[in-house]
């Protein structure tokens, strides 16, 4: 399965594997609707084994950042390759999430 979902005390951790677009949104949206239900305060999105994102599966980072801050809770964005990190930078998304 391409989106995992790991709980580890206090974090909620989202593992994404391959290729991400439109045809895994429904996959996205269940893992995200896992975390933002897990106890603990903050949730990490993994994509060190991810090779590529596009368009739509940013906004649905930016609609789990939504969430995750209505229910009070950080969200962090881990392991990015360089293709990946190109991709948030480019639409100035490296300035609205937290990425290391």
């Amino acid at each position: 399965m391409p989106a995992t979902v790991a709980i580890t005390g206090n974090v909620a951790r989202i593992g994404l594997s391959g290729d991400f677009d439109f045809s895994n949104q429904d996959e996205l949206r269940s893992a995200f609707d896992q975390v933002i239900s897990a106890p603990g305060g903050e949730i990490e999105i993994d994509l060190k084994m991810t090779e590529f994102i596009d368009s739509s599966v940013i906004r649905l980072f930016l609609k789990l950042r939504e969430m995750a801050e209505q229910n009070n809770k950080s969200l962090t964005i881990v392991h990015c390759n360089e293709r990946i990190a190109e991709i948030f930078a480019i639409g100035g998304f490296d300035k609205v999430f937290v990425i290391r």
